[in-house]
């Protein structure tokens, strides 16, 4: 039986044309095929990330077009999703590390990043391995890594400025920061470079800031507008046929931020120093809006009500307490008081004016029985009064006061004189030496 070598010499002889069917099994030790082999692979990285949740995946989706290797982890099983990415899932993350990534990208939570990190065998990873970090603080993540991480591994701080919902469109503009905390230089550094090329390649404007510059600027920028959003979303805004432009951008704003998780707001606030701060100076500003509407609200009343500007109502000053001093040191008058408080629309003119009464009623102790007469009652109670008016003259000061009377329907002005008692006379002259200790005796017992 003759062999297939034979049947092609015959061919060969004869002319005739020997079909290909495989290719030259040289070709892979080419070194020609080697060079080109070896300089695509050191333009692919394989990326490694930790925490393939929303925003992990996110990312993994542009990875994915620049033609790197992904592999991911992450505490919940996301190995159909991964699968549809073309993304090798692990849910051991031994396995993971045995995988010897060139960049470890941690996307979890800022409140689970340490206990995570932390509880990595990083005996297992290659001692060139890249870390990299996408969290949205950045002092944070800066010193947990120098702490944790043995001083071989390359640190790279970053922080895209954009999630899910604001970048699932162009990366065009959108701003990128970044810092090389510490990245050997050489082979590592280049290393870094390829990775911050997939950014530069998708149009993001390229940011290179330390830690704590970032942390500053994201405070009074991201922090404050997460707080607006979910401000605004407690007060469940809906759209309405009439939206203005400055509408719908309060919407989107809301749904920008409700897309992210609570964990994330909450990060931003306890691990950023700065946050505090810009808490604070919401409210203050908040605060300042609501008093200067309210201020101008009250003085629009003012002028409806009283008909005079708020200043108009200030009453003057006095610089005495006690009404026995001088005239030109005395307290509050009848005029001052008339002319600086604003009057009710029916003037006290109009008002029926009623006999000048005594402050305090007459005690049952004074006058006569019920068996006196009455004009002998009437007596002893206008005596007795005129000597209570020299003691109450020297309580009140000489000014008028609008009262109400029973029922309602009139109202009169009783003054309080300093200088003369209840019925209009002297004190001076009527008061004597018996009936100043009995005045005394019934302003003790009262």
């Amino acid at each position: 039986m003759r062999s297939q070598r034979d049947a092609r010499d015959d061919a060969r002889r004869s002319g005739a044309m020997v079909p290909i069917r495989a290719l030259d099994a040289a070709q892979p030790f080419d070194y020609e095929h080697q060079q080109k082999r070896r300089l695509e692979e050191k333009g692919r990285l394989k990326i490694g990330i930790l925490g393939f949740g929303n925003f992990g995946q996110f990312l993994a989706r542009r990875f994915a077009r620049h033609g790197h290797r992904l592999i991911a982890w992450s505490r919940s099983d996301y190995s159909q999703v991964a699968k549809q990415m073309g993304v090798r899932f692990f849910t051991d993350v031994d396995d993971f590390c045995e995988e010897h990534p060139d960049v470890v990208l941690l996307c979890t939570s800022i409140i689970s990043s340490d206990s995570l990190l932390r509880s990595l065998p990083l005996q297992r990873l290659k001692r060139n391995t890249l870390f990299v970090d996408v969290l949205s603080v950045k002092v944070f993540p800066k010193m947990l890594l120098l702490q944790v991480l043995p001083p071989e591994f390359d640190i790279l701080c970053t922080h895209p400025m954009f999630g899910p919902e604001s970048g699932k469109g162009s990366w065009e503009g959108l701003p990128f920061v970044f810092d090389r905390v510490r990245i050997t230089p050489g082979e590592r550094e280049e290393k870094a470079d390829r990775f911050l090329q997939i950014f530069q390649g998708e149009g993001c404007r390229m940011v290179e800031m330390t830690c704590e510059e970032h942390d500053k600027y994201a405070a009074g920028t991201q922090f404050v507008t997460h707080t607006v959003g979910r401000v605004l979303g407690k007060l469940g805004l809906e759209s309405t046929p009439i939206n203005t432009k400055g509408y719908e951008t309060l919407l989107n704003l809301v749904e920008n931020t409700s897309g992210d998780s609570f964990d994330l707001y909450y990060g931003l606030f306890m691990y950023n120093t700065n946050a505090t701060e810009e808490l604070q100076r919401v409210e203050m500003a908040f605060d300042a809006v609501k008093k200067q509407l309210l201020d101008q609200l009250h003085e629009v009343l003012r002028l409806q009500l009283f008909g005079m500007p708020p200043s108009a109502t200030a009453l003057p000053s006095s610089s005495s307490s006690h009404p026995s001093s001088s005239s030109s040191s005395s307290s509050l008058t009848s005029s001052s008081l008339t002319s600086s408080v604003p009057r009710s629309p029916t003037s006290e003119q109009s008002l029926p004016t009623l006999p000048r009464r005594p402050l305090f009623p007459r005690s049952g102790n004074h006058g006569n029985s019920g068996n006196s007469s009455s004009s002998s009652g009437s007596e002893s109670e206008s005596e007795d009064w005129s000597h209570k008016g020299a003691v109450h003259r020297q309580v009140f000061v000489d000014q008028e006061v609008p009262v109400v009377d029973g029922d309602g329907s009139s109202a009169a002005v009783y003054s309080f004189g300093d200088t003369t008692d209840a019925g209009g006379s002297s004190a001076s002259e009527e008061e004597s030496g018996n009936d100043k200790g009995k005045l005394a005796s019934q302003a003790e017992r009262r």
